[in-house]
């Protein structure tokens, strides 16, 4: 389908985003971001707790209006900043969801959440403006023109912080329009650090905790935006209109089905690694739970992946520090075959220096699974395959092939109540006594029924 050059794709989307009321979206795309919005809060602690020290005691140095709460802390701060930081904090937990945009729950929770504040909205408004930008950012990405990665760009996720804050204050479709052209406009670029070997180039192995995606630029300037054209500021009308060149406009006003990238492609995360790893994951743990595998026994461990898992920045048998365990694979599977919960008690400086756990992952092999690879490249998240093979007290144990929607945490196979409740109260545990952690998780599941989404940031 090609679109006119007389019809406004930054407009359209803008009505779009201005006329979606909360009861419009369907009841499986609303439970998804219910839950998303949970999860994400629990796991901005952990960050909060484990990597947030820095960042922080700099959000308390520079100060500001005390519009938003940020999460870990008892401080208020422009709004801006909490979504930037918020989000930051969540995402450097590689315990975010994952879906079209790679990453961007962080960036639409906390936006939103930051947002909500400053404007006294509702739950409603909150998570309505949450479902929106998602949607928004599975359009941008599939609408991306090219082959395999990079499928991201800064612009898009300024953008959609910029629709998600317009919706939160009550714009009109005019005043969005210019909060997300002046969003597109407003600085920013990936740099990616590449090395060679042979005919290949790969991303380098270098772990860091402002990684390309971080919302920590992206959502602050997407407020940043909405906020000054909600003052009259103004910039040259339908900026998307002008990126013909890089996206398929066309796929932008449309999708597979109604809610598809929300309902159908949001992934939450059960385990501290990448997301598309998680079926090997999934496997590894049911090898344990059914043959109940005591892991003094182990004597090696094999697991099937795509060769996104081979490659140097998410290769570590034996991480020394924080940010190289997030990432590992190899670490990832120690932990489960442990049985150890995951959250802070797989990264802590006694876990990373506890021999036995250094041995199960050093006792990892990750082996290229060739359907895998190319299901992964071909960005069709779900076909993604792993499969584990563990060899303990003298036999092997194979689990079956499994795919993404196998895995805890898809679409469709949604992580069970236990383990969604287990994981937010691991990632709270550093920061609150469990008392309040509970009334914080009842408080996040009934988001909804507030009329004022600062009753829920009283608790955070």
């Amino acid at each position: 389908m090609n679109v006119s050059r007389d019809v406004s794709i930054t407009r359209s989307l803008a009505r779009e985003i201005v006329d979606t009321g909360f009861a419009d979206i369907p009841a499986g795309a609303m439970a998804a971001v219910k839950r998303l919005v949970v999860d994400h809060i629990g796991i901005t602690y952990m960050g909060a707790a484990l990597t947030g020290k820095g960042i922080l005691d700099y959000a308390r140095d520079v100060g500001g209006k005390p519009e938003a709460v940020l999460i870990g802390t008892d401080l208020k701060v422009p709004a801006d900043q909490a979504a930037g930081i918020n989000g930051h904090l969540c995402r450097t937990t590689d315990f975010e969801e994952t879906g079209p945009g790679t990453h961007v729950g962080p960036l639409c929770v906390h936006t939103a959440l930051a947002a909500g504040q400053r404007a006294h909205a509702s739950g409603r408004e909150v998570l309505a403006a949450i479902a929106l930008g998602y949607l928004l950012m599975g359009r941008f990405h599939f609408g991306r023109t090219g082959a395999g990665w990079p499928r991201t760009g800064d612009a898009q996720h300024r953008v959609v912080a910029a629709a998600i804050t317009a919706r939160v204050l009550g714009f009109d479709a005019v005043a969005t329009a210019m909060a997300m052209s002046l969003a597109w406009e407003l600085g920013g670029t990936m740099l990616k650090t590449t090395e060679s070997s042979g005919a290949t180039t790969y991303m380098a192995k270098r772990v860091t905790p402002f990684a390309s995606l971080t919302p920590l630029a992206h959502a602050r300037t997407g407020v940043q935006a909405a906020i000054m054209a909600g003052y009259g500021c103004d910039s040259l009308s339908d900026q998307i209109d002008t990126q013909r060149a890089n996206y398929d406009l066309a796929q932008l006003l449309r999708q597979p089905a109604p809610w598809h990238w929300v309902d159908g492609e949001m992934e939450l995360k059960p385990w501290v690694c990448s997301r598309h790893s998680q079926a090997g994951m999934q496997a590894v743990h049911d090898l344990r739970q059914q043959h109940r595998i005591d892991p003094k026994a182990i004597t090696a461990m094999r697991l099937r992946l795509s060769n996104m898992y081979t490659r140097p920045w998410q290769w570590e048998p034996a991480p020394d520090t924080y940010w190289e365990a997030i990432y590992s694979s190899q670490w990832a599977a120690a932990m489960i075959v442990q049985g150890i919960p995951a959250g802070p008690q797989w990264v802590s400086a006694e876990r990373l220096a506890d021999p036995f756990s250094r041995k199960l992952a050093a006792a990892v092999e990750v082996i290229e699974d060739q359907e895998s690879s190319k299901a992964y490249w071909e960005l069709r998240w779900m076909d993604i395959r792993g499969q584990a093979e563990i060899d303990a007290g003298g036999r092997t144990y194979i689990s079956p092939i499994l795919t993404m929607r196998d895995a805890w945490g898809s679409p469709g196979k949604d992580m069970p109540d236990a383990v969604v409740a287990e994981k937010f109260f691991e990632c709270t545990a550093l920061s609150m006594p469990r008392p309040r952690a509970e009334r914080l998780y009842s408080a996040a599941n009934r988001l909804e029924k507030m009329a004022d989404v600062n009753e829920l940031a009283a608790l955070m």
